[in-house]
C-alpha cells in the first residue's frame, strides 16, 4: 500500500503534462472558499459553502458559486450518498448569468491502514439564462467520476490527497463521450475538532474539443465544523 501514493502522483503528472504541451488556451486563477458543515444525527450531515473563483491570469471573477447539500450515510466507513444545490453567478463572454445546478452522487469509501479510497459517481444538471445566449441544452447534463486517495501521517494533523476526475456531458451535439478531465493535488489540515483548512493545486484539461482550453488552479478552503 505504501507505493499507491507514487504511483496516483506519477499518472497526476502524465495526465497534466500533455496539457501543458499540447493545449491551445492555457491559463491560471485562483479558488478560495468558506464552509460551515454539522451533523444532523441519524446519519444526516448538513454543508453550507460559499467560494470565489479567478481566471484570466488572476485578473478577473470568473464565478461565485453559493452551495448547500445533505449527506446520507447508507454503510459507515463505506458507502454515502448526497444532494446538492449550486447557486452560481459566472462571467459568459462579456456578461454575468446566474446559473441553478442540482446534483446526486454516490460515494463508496475504503480505508487501507493510513490510506483512505474513495470513488465517487456524480449526475448534475446546470440551468443556464436563456437572456444571455441561446442554449441548445438547457439544462446541461454531465455525468462526473472521481477517484480520491488521502493519506493519514500517524501523529500528525496534516492529511495529503491526491485525486483524478473525468467528465462526460449527456446531452451535447455529439451524445454521450469524455470532454474533459480534473486532477487535483493538496493537503488538509486539522487545526481543532471544529476547525480545519484545504489547500491544493488543481488542473483543469479540455479533450475531443475544438479549442482545448487547460488551467491551473491554485486554491484554499476553510471549514468550520458546528
Amino acid at each position: 500500500m505504501a507505493k499507491i501514493f507514487p504511483i496516483l502522483l506519477l499518472i497526476s503528472i502524465g495526465l497534466v503534462l500533455p496539457g501543458f504541451l499540447l493545449a491551445q488556451t492555457s491559463d491560471m486563477g485562483g479558488i478560495g472558499s468558506l464552509s460551515l458543515s454539522t451533523d444532523l444525527g441519524r446519519s444526516w450531515d448538513a454543508k453550507l459553502e460559499q467560494e470565489l473563483r479567478v481566471n484570466q491570469n488572476f485578473r478577473t471573477l470568473d464565478r461565485s458559486l453559493t452551495s448547500i447539500g445533505v449527506d446520507y450515510t447508507i454503510i459507515k466507513k463505506l458507502l454515502k450518498a448526497s444532494l446538492d444545490y449550486n447557486f452560481i453567478y459566472q462571467k459568459q463572454n462579456e456578461f454575468y448569468e446566474i446559473r441553478h445546478r442540482s446534483s446526486a452522487a454516490l460515494a463508496a469509501q475504503l480505508s487501507i491502514r493510513s490510506f483512505d479510497l474513495e470513488l465517487r459517481t456524480k449526475g448534475q444538471a446546470t440551468w443556464r439564462d436563456e437572456s444571455r445566449g441561446d442554449y441548445k441544452f438547457n439544462p446541461k447534463y454531465v455525468w462526473r467520476n472521481k477517484l480520491e486517495c488521502a493519506y493519514s501521517i500517524f501523529g500528525s494533523p496534516l492529511k495529503p490527497f491526491l485525486s483524478a476526475e473525468i467528465f462526460c456531458p449527456l446531452n451535447s451535439e455529439n451524445g454521450f463521450y469524455m470532454d474533459s478531465y480534473r486532477v487535483i493535488a493538496g493537503a488538509k489540515y486539522k487545526f481543532s475538532k471544529h476547525i480545519s483548512l484545504e489547500a491544493f493545486l488543481r488542473y483543469d484539461q479540455d479533450i475531443q474539443q475544438p479549442n482545448p482550453h487547460n488551467i491551473v488552479y491554485g486554491g484554499i478552503g476553510w471549514n468550520y465544523k458546528l
